[in-house]
């Protein structure tokens, strides 16, 4: 909790149901008839302390992966959780964490949305030692706990 998300009207879906939970407004559900369980996006949301943590593993063994023995110039290694995570999952472990339902609206698809993906996550686990430890109620609760702070640091300017 020393730093996190500076934008005080941040676009993200996460950033967007604090802004509406805060506001008493409704969270727009932009795209409901993707092939998903519920209909809408899916994503790998992942807490920002897992991805730093991956970040370091892989600073840590970087002479292991790139180059020396290796012999490789560069490695790819997706970072995430490897669980997918539709809008309204989301939208129900927000309501689930904050103790309120958060209200919601179906809404078109925005023009470029996909579907949505998640991460494979097997090399990071094999090549880094490393796997997301946050649960994404954690994310929220982090999310919103860093929000109320955000919100008395900038009260007085």
């Amino acid at each position: 909790m020393r730093t996190g998300l500076q934008l005080l009207n941040p676009s993200h879906a996460l950033g967007k149901m604090v802004e509406a939970w805060e506001n008493g407004d409704v969270f727009r559900v932009t795209g409901t008839d993707w092939p998903t369980s519920d209909g809408t996006g899916i994503r790998d949301y992942i807490h920002v302390w897992d991805l730093a943590q991956a970040h370091v593993a892989a600073l840590t063994r970087f002479d292991q992966l790139v180059g020396g023995a290796a012999g490789h110039s560069h490695t790819v290694i997706n970072l995430g959780t490897g669980k997918g995570v539709t809008v309204r999952q989301l939208a129900d472990a927000f309501g689930a964490v904050t103790g309120t339902p958060l209200r919601t609206e179906d809404a078109p698809s925005r023009p470029g949305d996909v579907v949505g993906a998640y991460t494979r996550c097997d090399r990071s686990a094999e090549l880094l030692g490393w796997r997301a430890k946050y649960a994404l109620e954690d994310g929220i609760r982090h999310a919103l706990e860093w929000r109320r702070r955000l919100l008395e640091m900038t009260a007085g300017e």
